[in-house]
């Protein structure tokens, strides 16, 4: 069975030699530096978390939802009950005693609005607040932009190497995609409260240095096999 699997792989192997006797292959690249325009926060809001004595839960919520809509964030589709999974927000509605604690995921759609919203909350009490995750609305658009620059970068390459040996790179005929989903995506560290931040807590307080985010890289890459002429 080996011996036959070889012959085929070496008839196949010449084959293709013979339809393409000279080729080149090459790895063509393209990365892109954007800005986040979603991040998700967790909130938490607890009935002995608050300053002034005991204020419950339900009260809180009510405080916090007039201070977002202050800032122009519609709470009925940026803030969602529980976590991200809507586990939490399932065993909420099920309880039937006096909530002591609730959590939220909210959605905002750049820095300078979470940095407001940090300074907001804060300001009525509410101060257990994490990053959960920033990324982009439009990431599949910009993957798709990026896979055609890397087929460009590719062709570039083809062409620079095939001319150092006074030929040209015709034809692509493979195309590999190297791309996964992996980037894209900055997801924070759980442990880390934003409360906890003292750069972020003299940022969200001074109006004149709002929080900004790191721009995330975005890369694609292609592997591309071209004909030798």
């Amino acid at each position: 069975m080996a011996a036959g699997l070889l012959m085929l792989s070496t008839a196949a192997s010449a084959q293709q030699s013979e339809t393409y006797p000279s080729y080149i292959t090459v790895t063509g690249n393209a990365e892109r530096e954007v800005t986040p325009d979603e991040i998700y926060v967790g909130i938490t809001v607890d009935e002995s978390d608050s300053r002034s004595g005991k204020i419950t839960v339900a009260e809180q919520e009510r405080k916090m939802i007039a201070e977002l809509k202050k800032l122009g964030i519609d709470t009925d589709k940026a803030l969602q009950v529980g976590d991200m999974s809507g586990d939490l927000k399932r065993y909420v509605l099920r309880r039937d005693r006096v909530q002591t604690q609730k959590s939220y995921v909210l959605k905002v759609n750049d820095a300078a609005t979470l940095g407001k919203v940090f300074q907001a909350l804060g300001g009525i009490g509410i101060s257990q607040m994490r990053l959960i995750k920033a990324t982009r609305s439009d990431l599949e658009q910009i993957r798709m932009e990026l896979r055609a620059e890397a087929m460009k970068n590719a062709r570039q390459i083809a062409e620079t190497l095939a001319g150092a040996i006074g030929q040209k790179a015709g034809k692509a005929f493979m195309i590999s995609d190297n791309n996964y989903y992996g980037n894209g995506t900055i997801y924070f560290n759980e442990a880390m409260p934003v409360a906890r931040s003292a750069k972020m807590e003299a940022m969200a307080a001074d109006t004149s240095a709002p929080l900004e985010f790191q721009d995330m890289r975005i890369n694609c890459s292609v592997n591309v096999r071209f004909i030798l002429e």
